[in-house]
């Protein structure tokens, strides 16, 4: 820390040191701006950070005409604030539709349990079918020999079932 007990910032550099990139550095603002607020909008002309940042304050109180609002008429004083309580109700208002937005989205989506449950009501029956369609179907594959038929489209079922199992734990993994 420094011996200038001034200073608002422990590793402030020195105001008798500074120069004017390192005082644009310390503001927070480009050096071109720094010479330009000296040059045209009455800025202070050593490199002074507490009078830079004094300054600065100023200026941020006063509007862009360089009149502080107490300057201003009380109506305009007035629309002034009323202009500037609609703009932060906007943003507020356009703050929570965002919120509502994505909770909708949120909402949206289904718990994982949810889906599961679904997906095993409607696939369930449909197993069931597949399950029985070996025998149905067999004679009309195979008049002759309908037990054979019988096998292999169970045999060619069960590649396709163990096709889907493999799939789900490749999923759940």
């Amino acid at each position: 820390m420094s011996s200038n007990a001034t200073n608002t910032q422990p590793d402030a550099p020195r105001s008798d040191k500074l120069t004017a990139t390192n005082l644009a550095k310390a503001l927070g603002i480009a050096r071109k701006t720094l010479y330009h607020l000296r040059k045209t909008e009455g800025g202070p002309k050593a490199n002074d950070l507490q009078a830079w940042q004094a300054y600065l304050e100023e200026r941020a109180l006063t509007t862009r005409d360089g009149k502080s609002d107490e300057h201003l008429t009380q109506d305009l004083q007035t629309l002034k604030r009323r202009l500037l309580s609609a703009q932060a109700g906007k943003e507020e208002a356009v703050r929570q539709l965002k919120e509502l937005q994505l909770q909708r989205e949120r909402d949206g989506l289904v718990p994982m349990s949810e889906a599961r449950e679904a997906i095993n009501r409607t696939l369930q029956p449909l197993r069931q079918l597949l399950d029985a369609l070996p025998r149905a179907a067999a004679l009309a594959a195979n008049p002759t020999e309908p037990a054979h038929a019988e096998e292999a489209i169970r045999e060619e079922l069960d590649k396709v079932f163990r096709m889907i199992q493999e799939g789900e734990n490749e999923q759940d993994a």
